[in-house]
């Protein structure tokens, strides 16, 4: 899964994943995978195969860790419904296209709501290597793409609107995953995934913004580079049923905010970094090795400079 984040400061730009296990042994081959909810997954292996994984995702804001990381409760936190669809599609056999368009729908304890479109990732996906479920050898895709500034972020009417950067991002990534047999007849899929994001050029700023200032400022953003490392498994209990968890670090690094307030004031700040790490589990129930059903709740467990939340959500992968 994707989270979508209202604040600069730290957005996982990482992708949900439905991925077909890829052919190997006998004793895995047969295994039917969805999940997990964090992790990315391989380019598709099939030339013209279409896979649509939508989310659903409620966000509920818990609280608020500081810059020693210590974690600080709040009643009137944020709560984002978020719409996240997960949409691949292979060109060849090798390299697929992915877009991840997001809706998100933000409400705080003041009776103030905000409703937008956030910044779409697209990417070109390439599988260097494919796995082989005999041995265990993983398959290695590499990822590049841009994150396309679509989202509002200043002249907002209230900050709840703001859902981009405003700046076009580059984001490069890696997905390695090896999938194997354990004892017992209980396929396991692992995987380890890294992606880095950062702005190709700054943003132009005006009045309200995502950026922290306020009505009358006239000035430039540069988001700061962002970068997210994680492991998923997914075990199976049976071919329908699976077991899923993921394993999340993300740093962001403090945007650089240049310009003139309203009252003339000149303005030079760069904003703290940010770190996160959540956990994920989830459970996934499978009708076939083209389509199945995941849910399960992504956890803030530790963090620096940014909100702690949990995030309740279920998706529904097809491929065709």
């Amino acid at each position: 899964m994707k989270t979508v984040c209202a604040a600069v400061a730290l957005c996982a730009l990482g992708s949900p994943g439905a991925a077909l296990a890829q052919d190997g042994d006998l004793a895995v081959r047969n295994q039917w995978f969805t999940g997990s909810l964090e992790a990315s997954s391989p380019a598709l292996s099939t030339a013209g195969t279409l896979a649509i994984e939508p989310y659903l995702i409620y966000k509920i804001d818990t609280g608020a860790y500081d810059d020693r990381g210590h974690r600080h409760p709040r009643g009137d936190g944020v709560h984002q419904l978020q719409s996240v669809t997960v949409v691949k599609y292979a060109l060849t056999d090798r390299v697929s296209f992915q877009a991840l368009p997001t809706v998100v729908r933000v409400t705080d304890g003041h009776d103030r709501r905000g409703l937008g479109i956030a910044d779409l990732p697209i990417e070109l996906e390439y599988r260097l290597t494919d796995e082989n479920g005999r041995t265990g050898s993983p398959s290695i895709t590499a990822s590049a793409g841009l994150v396309l500034p679509i989202g509002r972020y200043d002249h907002l009417t209230t900050v709840l609107d703001g859902l981009g950067t405003g700046a076009l991002l580059a984001k490069q990534g890696i997905v390695v995953e090896s999938l194997f047999d354990t004892a017992g007849g209980h396929p396991v899929r692992l995987r380890l995934f890294a992606s880095m994001t950062e702005a190709l050029a700054s943003a132009s700023v005006r009045d309200l913004s995502v950026y922290g200032t306020t009505d009358g400022f006239v000035g430039h953003a540069m988001p700061g580079v962002s970068a997210q490392v994680g492991v998923a498994a997914g075990y199976a209990l049976d071919q329908r049923w699976v077991i899923a968890l993921d394993l999340v670090r993300s740093d962001a690094g403090g945007s650089r905010l240049t310009g003139m307030d309203a009252g003339g004031t000149v303005r030079r700040t760069t904003g703290r970094r940010a770190s996160r790490t959540t956990l994920a589990p989830a459970l996934e129930y499978n009708w076939s090795a083209r389509a199945g059903l995941i849910a399960g709740v992504e956890v803030s467990v530790a963090g620096r400079n940014t909100p702690s939340y949990a995030a309740p959500q279920i998706a529904f992968a097809v491929a065709f």
